[in-house]
């Protein structure tokens, strides 16, 4: 029996962040919030909240949430946007740049040893299908 895609990639999510969790837990830091932790440290500059919603592909309402957690948490801060009055910026702090060079090698190590499993054409075929279904779904 073929497996509906759609429920397979459910399954597959809810694996990975099962399986990823451990890997940031001493840090008391979520695979989601790893997420945006890893947005803000490889932007050139402060997101805004939007921005780090639009690349998430949450709603603006969700991303509030998250991120008032990793305020909380001392790993992220907002600041106000010169350009933008009604808007801020977020950018993370000295202990979430910490974080995140400590979870980096442990995060890209786990990633290795997960995706070693597929030939190098099976990744790029399973990035260029993910790549496509998100720009379906956006789209629609």
């Amino acid at each position: 029996m073929q497996r509906d895609v759609v429920v397979g990639v459910i399954q597959l999510s809810n694996l990975l962040m099962r399986r990823l969790g451990p890997v940031f837990e001493k840090s008391r830091v979520t695979p989601q919030q790893w997420a945006i932790l890893s947005t803000l440290s490889e932007s050139e500059e402060p997101l805004t909240l939007a921005g780090v919603a639009r690349v998430m592909l949450v709603s603006k309402q969700n991303m509030t949430g998250m991120i008032a957690r990793l305020e909380q948490l001392g790993l992220a801060e907002r600041h106000d946007d010169p350009s933008d009055l009604r808007s801020s910026r977020l950018a993370l702090t000295r202990r979430g740049k910490a974080t995140v060079d400590k979870l980096r090698p442990l995060y890209e190590q786990w990633r290795h040893e997960t995706m070693a499993t597929l030939s190098e054409r099976d990744a790029a075929v399973m990035e260029r299908a993910i790549e496509q279904l998100i720009k379906t779904l956006q789209d629609g």
